[in-house]
C-alpha cells in the first residue's frame, strides 16, 4: 500500500518535471517540429522519440524491478543547459535552443531516475540528440568533399575535367556540386540509423563506436561516388541522362543501396547472443525515502521557472513601421526588418549603407541568413582584407561578375562600443548586452564603389567615405536610442 502510494507520487513528480521542461521549451520543441515538417533531411525527427520509449520499454522487466534512487549529480550540468537556453534565447539562436531543450530533459531524467538507472539507458537518452535539426553548417565542407572525390574518380577514370571551386567541367557540360549534392541528408540519415543499429547489434562499446564511425564514413564516401556516377553517366550518355529528375531517384536508389550494404557489412560481425537484462536479486520498486524524490523536483522546478523570468526580463523591441523592401543598390546589400535604414549615393558614384536593429526584436536581426552583404548569385568574391581605421577592423571585399565587371565593399558590424566584422562575434556580444542590460543597439554599415581601375586608390577612397559615414552615423545613432521604446 505504502509503496503504491510512493510509486503514484514519484510518477506524479516525474510528469509534473516534464510539463514544466516543455513549458521553458515550448518555443524550441514548435520550432524543431515545423523543421521535422518541412525538411526532408531532418524529417527523422519525429521518430527519435518513439524510438527511444521503445527502447526502454523492451527492458521493462528491469524497470520494474529496479531501485530509483533520485540523485543531485546532474542539477548542476541542468543549470548550464538552462543559460545555454538563456544565452541563445537573447542571441536569436534556435538550434542552441532546441539543444538546450534536449540536454534539459536528460539531465532532469538523470536526476530524477538515478545514477543507475540513467547508466543503464545511457544511449535511449543520448539518442534523444538525434531530434535536434542541427548539421546542416557542415554543408559546405561536405561539398567541397564531394567535389574533390568527384574529381578524382574522374581523373582516375581518365576523363577530363576542369575544376573550379564548386564547379565541374568536362567535355559534354559543366556540373556545380551544389548544396543538395553535398549529402547531409545522407549523412545525417546514416548516423541516426547507425547509431541505432550498433546498439542493437553490438554489446561492447568499442564496436559499437567503430560502426558508428564507419557509418559516417560510409555515406561521405558513398556521396563522392554517387557525384561521380552523375558525372560520368552524364558523360557518356551524351548529357541525356543523370541530369534531370532520373538525377534525384539515382541518388536516393544509391542511398538505399548504401544502407543494404552498410547493415550487411555490420552484421557480419554481430555478437551471436545478446544477454538479457540482469534484474536484481533482491529488487525494490521505488526508494524507501520519498524526500530525495520532493527536493530534486522542487530544485528543478526553480532552476526551470528562474530560467523563464530571465529571459522575459530581457528587453526586446517591437518594430512598428520596419524596412521590408530590398533597396536598389549596386552591389545586392540587403538587410530588412530594422530599425533604421539608411542608404544614398553621391555624385561619385560612391553608395554608402547602414541597418539599425535593436540586440533583441519581436521579428527580424542582425545577423540571419536572410541578410545578405552582396548578391551571391550576380558576384563572386575574388579576395578580402581585413583593414583598421582607429584600430577599429573593417572587412575589405573585392567581387566580380560574369562579365567581368569589378566592385569593391567595406563593411562593419557596431555592436554597442564593440567593433566587429565576424558574425559570431556579432551575435554573441549582441546575447551578451541584452543579459548584461548593456547598449541595446547594434548596427552594419556599408561603403561600396564600383567600376575602378586601381586597387589601392579606390581602397583609400572607401577608407575616406567610410570614416566620414561612420561619424554621421554615431550621431544618429545617439537620437535613435533616445527614441527607442523597449518593451
Amino acid at each position: 500500500m505504502v509503496n503504491n502510494l510512493m510509486k503514484k507520487s514519484y510518477l506524479l513528480a516525474l510528469i509534473l518535471v516534464i510539463f514544466v521542461w516543455a513549458l521553458v521549451y515550448q518555443d524550441a520543441l514548435l520550432g524543431m517540429e515545423a523543421i521535422w515538417a518541412r525538411s526532408d533531411t531532418f524529417a527523422h525527427g519525429y521518430f527519435i522519440l518513439p524510438i527511444t520509449l521503445w527502447l526502454i520499454w523492451r527492458d521493462k522487466s528491469y524497470l520494474k524491478l529496479c531501485q530509483v534512487q533520485p540523485t543531485w549529480l546532474p542539477l548542476p550540468l541542468l543549470a548550464i543547459s538552462l543559460f545555454v537556453s538563456l544565452f541563445a534565447y537573447a542571441a536569436d539562436i534556435n538550434v542552441l535552443n532546441q539543444l538546450s531543450a534536449v540536454t534539459s530533459l536528460i539531465f532532469l531524467l538523470w536526476a530524477l531516475l538515478g545514477n543507475q538507472l540513467a547508466w543503464r539507458y545511457k544511449f535511449p537518452l543520448a539518442y534523444l540528440l538525434f531530434a535536434v535539426p542541427m548539421g546542416e553548417n557542415l554543408i559546405p565542407w561536405l561539398q567541397d568533399v564531394t567535389a574533390w572525390f568527384t574529381v578524382f574518380f574522374l581523373k582516375l577514370n581518365g576523363i577530363p575535367v576542369f575544376v573550379d571551386g564548386l564547379y565541374i567541367q568536362i567535355p559534354t557540360g559543366m556540373f556545380e556540386v551544389a548544396v543538395a549534392c553535398s549529402g547531409i541528408r545522407y549523412l545525417i540519415a546514416s548516423a541516426a540509423v547507425g547509431a541505432l543499429y550498433g546498439y542493437l547489434t553490438y554489446q561492447k562499446p568499442y564496436k559499437q563506436i567503430i560502426f558508428f564511425i564507419f557509418a559516417l564514413c560510409l555515406p561521405i564516401l558513398a556521396n563522392g561516388i554517387r557525384a561521380y556516377g552523375i558525372v560520368a553517366i552524364a558523360y557518356y550518355s551524351d548529357m541525356k541522362y543523370a541530369t534531370g529528375a532520373d538525377h534525384l531517384v539515382y541518388g536516393w536508389l544509391f542511398f538505399g543501396l548504401i544502407i543494404m550494404l552498410m547493415f550487411w557489412i555490420g552484421g557480419l560481425f554481430a555478437d551471436k547472443e545478446i544477454n538479457q537484462a540482469n534484474i536484481p536479486v533482491n529488487p525494490t520498486k521505488i526508494h524507501d525515502n520519498f524526500k530525495p524524490v520532493i527536493q530534486v523536483t522542487i530544485l528543478s522546478f526553480i532552476l526551470c521557472l528562474s530560467t523563464v523570468y530571465l529571459a522575459h526580463s530581457i528587453p526586446t523591441v517591437e518594430l512598428k513601421d520596419s524596412a521590408k523592401e530590398d533597396i536598389n543598390s549596386s552591389w545586392g546589400v540587403s538587410f530588412n526588418h530594422t530599425l533604421k535604414r539608411t542608404y544614398r549615393i553621391d555624385n561619385k558614384g560612391v553608395e554608402v549603407f547602414s541597418a539599425v536593429y535593436a540586440n533583441k526584436q519581436n521579428e527580424g536581426e542582425l545577423v540571419s541568413s536572410e541578410n545578405k552583404l552582396h548578391e551571391i548569385d550576380k558576384w563572386t568574391v575574388v579576395n578580402s582584407e581585413q583593414v583598421y581605421i582607429d584600430e577599429k577592423p573593417i572587412m575589405l571585399v573585392h567581387l566580380r561578375n560574369i562579365i567581368g565587371q569589378e566592385r569593391m565593399y567595406l563593411y562593419q558590424y557596431k555592436v554597442g562600443d564593440f567593433y566587429t566584422v565576424n558574425k559570431t562575434k556579432a551575435k554573441l556580444m549582441q546575447a551578451w548586452n541584452s543579459l548584461t542590460r548593456q547598449s541595446d543597439i547594434s548596427e552594419i554599415k556599408a561603403v561600396s564603389l564600383g567600376g575602378f581601375i586601381n586597387y589601392s586608390d579606390t581602397k583609400e577612397q572607401l577608407l575616406k567615405a567610410f570614416t566620414l559615414f561612420s561619424y554621421q552615423g554615431n550621431t544618429l545613432e545617439k537620437l535613435l536610442i533616445r527614441e527607442l521604446t523597449v518593451e
